[in-house]
């Protein structure tokens, strides 16, 4: 089924960081924005606001949406700027707001110019914007939004505010500094001496208000990653997802965390080859996959296995076009793939030993 930008709504809502500590240090290259404690209290209302923001879209997405079509069910990666430039221009707009806005004395309103705007954009559309951020409790002043086209490169000394919390404003700031100046570095950062386990950072750090980036110490907190990510799902089923990472982990397996485009993929890698992971999608919802290659060479193992399990297996999997059995992507290259819900737990112990199988033929 298409998605719409109501769906990309939802989506987005789950994987906005619910988790964010009370105190963490903070990265010196921000002390110039305020001091740690109103950081923090900023980067917290404006997680707040990006709520808020996904509860207007959740209602009035209709009015916004000019989604185009997936080029296939099984994407993954589902590009914002092509797939929902409404979305993706709102984010370029409060990126440019925070970045070059200027806090006042008392932190509450930015102050900025017109290089907020982007020039290839129409004037009707920047207004549309800016309108649908006074929806989401913003108020701006300093241009009409009633008139139809307002000379938007005249306008200078434009104030923000956000009378819900104005501590927002910092919030904002800081994270859209930290978006351009670390978004568009894909490093991956080591996290222990033992290298199993590493986090690549893409474009997604204002939009999912990820506070690690502003942390001090470069060291990013995989398990919070992943608790972060299973959040919405039922308390059996996190459980069973943390009981696995430590339990390849503790075989010697890499961990990799990888985000784009709001696609959240972990996977977990043993000479350099993925075993299995999990997949966060906007067009998949949460998922487990394994990418087994060996299920030849233990046969007698797959025989005590639910008998669907092993009806998949015999299918194999890999890309469908390729293998002759589709004229079309059919998701095949992604492994063997279950939804995350409460149903994985009645297979728990059909998973654990098919990857401990697996790994013995590695």
């Amino acid at each position: 089924m298409q998605k719409t930008l109501k769906d990309m709504a939802k989506y987005l809502k789950n994987v906005i960081t619910p988790e964010i500590p009370e105190t963490y240090a903070i990265n010196p290259m921000f002390e110039n924005i305020s001091n740690e404690e109103d950081i923090r209290e900023g980067v917290l209302a404006f997680r707040n606001f990006l709520y808020q923001l996904c509860d207007v879209l959740i209602v009035e997405g209709d009015s916004y949406d000019n989604h185009k079509k997936n080029a296939h069910a099984f994407d993954d990666r589902v590009t914002i700027s092509v797939y929902f430039p409404f979305l993706h221009n709102v984010k370029c707009l409060l990126l440019n707001i925070g970045f070059h806005g200027v806090l006042t004395e008392s932190d509450q309103s930015l102050t900025v110019g017109n290089n907020i705007f982007n020039t290839k954009i129409p004037v009707s559309k920047s207004i549309e914007y800016l309108r649908f951020l006074t929806a989401c409790g913003i108020l701006i002043d300093g241009i009409n939004l009633n008139d139809k086209k307002p000379d938007l490169l005249k306008a200078e000394g434009i104030k923000i505010s956000y009378p819900d919390n104005p501590a927002m404003l910092t919030g904002l700031k800081v994270m859209a500094i930290a978006e351009i100046e670390f978004g568009t570095n894909a490093n991956k950062l080591k996290v222990n001496d033992s290298n199993t386990i590493s986090y690549c950072r893409f474009s997604d750090i204002l939009l999912r208000c990820d506070y690690r980036v502003l942390k001090n110490n470069k060291i990013d907190d995989v398990i919070s990653i992943l608790k972060d990510t299973m959040k919405p799902l039922s308390a059996n089923v996190q459980g069973f997802i943390l009981q696995l990472h430590q339990r390849y982990l503790d075989k010697g397996l890499k961990c990799n965390v990888e985000i784009k485009d709001l696609w959240i993929k972990i996977k977990y890698s043993y000479k350099s080859k993925e075993i299995w992971g999990i997949n966060v999608s906007l067009n998949n919802g949460y998922q487990i996959n394994i990418k087994a290659k060996n299920t030849h060479k233990y046969a007698d193992t797959i025989e005590r296995f639910p008998s669907f399990i092993q009806e998949m297996i015999e299918k194999g999997y890999g890309c469908g076009i390729k293998r002759g059995i589709s004229d079309h992507c059919n998701g095949g290259c992604q492994g063997f793939r279950f939804l995350l819900n409460d149903s994985i737990i009645d297979i728990r112990n059909a998973i654990e030993t098919w990857i401990d199988t697996e790994l013995l033929f590695a």
